[in-house]
C-alpha cells in the first residue's frame, strides 16, 4: 500500500500481542472473546453457531432461537443467501462496517476498513473527521457528515456512496465528537482542517438542526447536492421510537441506531456509563413503531453496538434490524488488545495510536488479512445460522421474533422485546450483588477527578453494570436520558448549565447537589480543611458524630448539636424536634420502616422541619427516595420539603444525577470523597486536591445535563422520565418506565 502519512514507526506490528486474562465481568470484550475473534482471524473457518450468553445481565445473552451449541469443525459451508441492500446499495451480507475517524484510529485501520468493503461488497462509514485520502479512492464508503463539518466539503460528500449524518452515537448520548489536542498532529491538522495539539470538540448539537423539519430539509439538500442515498446515525435513548419514526418520515434512506456501550476513541466516563440504552431493546422497540406507523418500508435500520459474533447479529436481525455494524470486533481481528488507551495514542497494537514519528502502527498487510479472515468467518457463521433455523434468504429473518424466546427474561421486557418468555431456574434473580462499587475504573476515575479537577475521559465502551459488572445498587439498572433531533444536545463546553440547588425554601443555595461527609476517621486539620473547601464551592459539609472543631464557616455545616451559625440541625428520628431553632432542620431517618412515621411528623411540623435525610442501610434506599417523593407530593407538601439522600456506594457524578431524578434535592457522599482523597502529601495539597474533586464533579453533573438537553438541575428534581430502567422488576420498584416500552402505550 502506498501509505500516505510519512512518519517513521518505532514499531510496525505484525502479529497479535499478548492479552491481559479477562472475565465476562471485568470487560465486554473479555478474553475468551477476544481470542475467538484471534482464531477467526487467523485461520478465516468458522467456530460455534448459537452460543449461550455468558453475561448474566445483557439482555440480548438471555435471548436464544431455542437451539442448543454447536461446535464446528472448521470446513462446514452454508447455503443461505446473505445478499441484502443498504439504502438501495446491494451487499454480499448484511454489514455495515463502523463509523471510525481518521485521528481516532492511525490511518491503517481506516484504509484496511475501506479496502475490505471494496473487496467483500460491503459497507464503510468513515467517521467524523476529514477524509483520509487513500480512504476516499475506494468506492463503497458512506462519508459522514457531523456537527462540526471537520474537513468536509462538497468533494469529500461526492466521494463513495452514500452520506451519514451524525446526531449521535452510543458510547456518547447527546455529546458531540471528542479527538483529543495530543491525537491533533500536523497530518490530522490538515486533513480535518483544525489547529495543532488543540482538542477537537465537535458541538454537542448540530448548530443548523434544531428541529425534525431543519432534519428533513438537510437530508433532502444533501441528496439534491449528491444524488446519495442519506442515512441518520443516532444514539440509542429514552424516545428512539419516536425519533427513528420521525427521521423516517423525512426521508432518510436508512438510519443507525447506535446502543448504549458501544466503543469510541475518547468519551465522558459518566456519559458512556449512564446515557442510553441498550440496542436490542432500541431496535426491537423502533421496528414496532415504524411498522405500526407503516414507515418500515422506507428505511435501512442497521443496529450497531456491542456486535460480538454472528449469533449477536442474527438476534438483533429476528428482532428487527436489516443489518449490523460492526466497530470493535473488526479492530479487534486487525490486533486491537483492549489496552483502553485509545484517547491517549499510545495503543501497544498500533491501531490508535497517535499519527507521529515514533508511533507503533499496525502493518497493513496483517491488519487486512486477519480482519478479511475475521469478516469471511463472521459470514459464514450467519449462513450457518440460518441454514440451521430453515431460512434460505437473510432477508427473511428480518423481524422475526417468533423464533426468538427469552430466558430469565420478565414479562414487560418480553414484551417489549416481542418475545416468547422462558422461566428462569429461580424465578428471583438477584438485582444487586455483594462487593466493592469500586473497581479498577472507578477508583482510577476517582483519582483522575482529583488530579485534573475536569470531566474524566476513556475510551472503548462501557464495562459498568449492569451488562458487564455485576449490579451493586437498583441505580446500576438505570439510565439518563441523551438529546437527539427533536430536543438539540446543549453544550456545556460552550453554554452556561446552572447546577444548583437550593434548600430550606430558599434560605440556603448550594453550588451543586453535593453534601460532603468526611470520613470518621479525620479530625483536626482535616475537618477544618473540609469546612473551608465546602464554603469555598458553596455546598455543605455533614459532620454529625464529629467534632467542629471551631466556629469558622459553620454556615455550610450540618450537624446533631445546635449552636449560634449552624447552617443545618439534624435530628435522628424519632427525637423529638428542637424549637427556636435559627437553623434548617432535618430528621434523620434510618429505617424504612419509619418512613410513614417520618413523613406524618414531618407534616405536622412543617414550619419547623426543612426536610428529610435518608440514611437507610438496606438493598434499596432508592425505595425509600423514590416513595418518600411521591408521598410528600400526594400530600401537597413537597415543594416545602428537602429530600436528601446518603448512599455510601454513591461513586461518580453519573450517580448523582440519578438520584437527583429520582426525587432527591441534594445527595450526601461519603466513600467517593475517602476513595478519591487519600495520598494527600500535607494539608495544603488536601486543599488543593478538595477543590479539583468538587471542580470536576459540577463539571460532569453539566455535562450529564447538557447531554440530555437540560439547562437547569432543579428542573429535573423528581423527573423520573428522564429515565429509563433495564430491568422489569426495577421499573415497578421506582416508578421508571422500561427502557423501549414508550412503543407500546401509545
Amino acid at each position: 500500500m502506498n501509505y500516505i502519512i510519512n512518519i517513521r514507526p518505532r514499531q510496525v506490528i505484525r502479529d497479535f500481542i499478548r492479552l491481559t486474562n479477562m472475565g465476562p465481568t471485568d470487560d465486554f470484550w473479555y478474553s475468551e472473546v477476544i481470542n475467538e475473534i484471534r482464531g477467526m482471524a487467523m485461520h478465516g473457518r468458522p467456530i460455534r453457531i448459537f452460543r449461550r450468553g455468558v453475561r448474566r445481565y445483557r439482555i440480548l445473552d438471555n435471548i436464544d432461537f431455542g437451539i442448543n451449541e454447536i461446535r464446528l469443525a472448521g470446513h462446514e459451508r452454508g447455503i443461505a443467501s446473505l445478499t441484502s441492500f443498504i439504502g438501495g446499495i446491494e451487499v454480499s451480507a448484511p454489514i455495515y462496517l463502523a463509523d471510525m475517524s481518521f485521528g481516532s484510529l492511525a490511518g491503517v485501520p481506516n484504509v484496511v476498513e475501506a479496502e475490505l468493503a471494496d473487496e467483500l461488497m460491503l459497507i464503510s462509514g468513515t467517521g467524523e473527521g476529514g477524509l483520509h485520502p487513500e480512504v476516499a479512492r475506494h468506492r463503497r464508503i458512506f462519508v459522514q457528515w457531523a456537527s462540526a463539518r471537520f474537513g468536509v466539503d462538497i468533494n469529500t460528500l461526492m466521494a463513495g456512496m452514500g452520506i451519514v449524518i451524525k446526531i449521535g452515537q452510543g458510547a456518547k448520548p447527546g455529546i458531540g465528537g471528542h479527538l483529543p489536542g495530543s491525537k491533533v498532529t500536523p497530518v490530522i491538522s490538515q486533513v480535518r482542517r483544525i489547529p495543532i495539539g488543540i482538542d477537537a470538540l465537535s458541538p454537542a448539537p448540530h448548530h443548523d438542526i434544531y428541529s425534525i423539519e431543519d432534519l428533513k430539509q438537510r437530508i433532502d439538500a444533501l441528496k439534491e447536492a449528491t444524488g446519495k442515498p442519506v442515512f441518520v446515525k443516532v444514539a440509542a435513548t429514552n424516545y428512539i421510537p419516536y425519533i427513528a419514526a420521525g427521521i423516517a418520515r423525512m426521508g432518510a434512506d436508512g438510519i443507525i441506531i447506535d446502543g448504549h456501550g458501544a466503543g469510541t476513541g475518547a468519551t465522558p466516563l459518566v456519559v458512556r456509563d449512564n446515557i442510553g440504552i441498550p440496542i436490542e431493546l432500541a431496535i426491537a422497540s423502533v421496528d414496532r413503531m415504524l411498522r405500526e406507523e407503516g414507515l418500515r418500508d422506507r428505511v435501512t435500520l442497521i443496529a450497531a453496538g456491542r456486535v460480538s459474533t454472528a449469533d449477536d447479529a442474527a438476534k438483533l436481525m429476528a428482532l428487527g434490524a436489516d443489518a449490523v455494524s460492526m466497530g470493535t470486533a473488526l479492530l479487534i481481528s486487525m490486533g486491537c488488545a483492549m489496552a483502553r488507551t485509545c484517547h491517549r495514542g499510545n495503543c501497544p497494537a498500533g491501531i490508535t495510536s497517535k499519527i507521529t514519528d515514533g508511533s507503533v502502527i499496525v502493518d497493513y498487510d496483517f491488519a487486512l488479512r486477519s480482519s478479511r479472515n475475521f469478516l469471511t468467518a463472521f459470514m459464514e457463521e450467519l449462513r450457518l445460522i440460518l441454514d440451521y433455523l430453515g431460512i434460505d434468504d437473510v432477508r427473511k429473518l428480518v423481524g422475526r421474533r417468533d423464533l426468538l424466546r427469552g430466558r430469565c427474561i420478565d414479562g414487560i421486557t418480553a414484551k417489549v422485546l416481542g418475545i416468547r418468555e422462558v422461566n428462569c431456574e429461580s424465578s428471583d434473580e438477584a438485582l444487586i450483588n455483594p462487593g466493592s462499587t469500586w473497581t479498577p475504573d472507578y477508583s482510577i476515575y476517582a483519582t483522575q477527578l482529583v488530579r485534573t479537577g475536569d470531566v474524566v475521559i476513556v475510551s472503548m465502551g462501557s464495562r459498568g453494570p449492569p451488562e458487564v459488572e455485576p449490579p451493586k445498587r437498583l441505580i446500576d439498572w438505570l439510565r439518563l436520558d441523551g438529546a437527539q433531533v427533536t430536543k438539540p444536545a446543549i453544550d456545556p463546553y460552550r453554554e452556561d448549565i446552572d447546577v444548583s440547588t437550593v434548600l430550606g425554601r430558599g434560605r440556603l443555595w448550594l453550588s451543586m447537589p453535593v453534601i460532603i461527609k468526611p470520613p470518621s476517621t479525620w479530625s483536626g486539620e482535616l475537618i477544618k480543611a473540609v469546612k473551608f473547601v465546602a464554603r469555598a464551592n458553596s455546598v455543605m459539609a455533614d459532620l454529625e458524630g464529629m467534632d467542629i472543631v471551631d466556629d469558622r464557616h459553620l454556615m455550610r455545616v450540618m450537624w446533631d448539636r445546635y449552636v449560634d451559625g449552624l447552617g443545618a440541625l439534624v435530628i435522628p428520628y424519632p427525637q423529638q424536634v428542637m424549637k427556636d431553632v435559627n437553623a434548617l432542620t432535618y430528621l434523620r431517618v434510618v429505617s424504612a420502616g419509619d418512613i410513614a412515621n417520618a413523613v406524618n411528623t414531618l407534616v405536622r411540623e412543617i414550619d419547623r422541619v426543612h426536610g428529610v435525610i435518608i440514611d437507610i442501610n438496606d438493598d434499596y434506599p432508592e425505595v425509600s427516595l423514590v416513595r418518600l417523593d411521591v408521598e410528600l407530593r400526594r400530600r401537597g407538601v413537597r415543594e416545602d420539603v428537602d429530600l436528601i439522600i446518603h448512599m455510601p456506594s454513591v461513586r461518580s457524578s453519573g450517580d448523582i444525577v440519578k438520584l437527583v431524578a429520582l426525587g432527591a434535592d441534594a445527595v450526601i457522599i461519603s466513600g467517593f470523597v475517602e476513595r478519591a482523597l487519600h495520598g494527600y502529601k500535607d494539608i495544603e495539597d488536601f486543599r488543593l486536591r478538595f477543590m479539583r474533586f468538587l471542580t470536576g464533579i459540577r463539571r460532569e453533573i453539566a455535562q450529564l445535563l447538557g447531554a440530555a438537553g437540560i439547562y437547569s438541575l432543579q428542573s429535573i428534581v423528581g423527573n423520573r422520565e428522564l429515565l429509563r430502567a433495564l430491568s422489569g422488576r426495577v421499573r415497578d420498584m421506582l416508578m421508571v418506565k422500561l427502557a423501549g416500552e414508550d412503543a407500546l402505550y401509545r
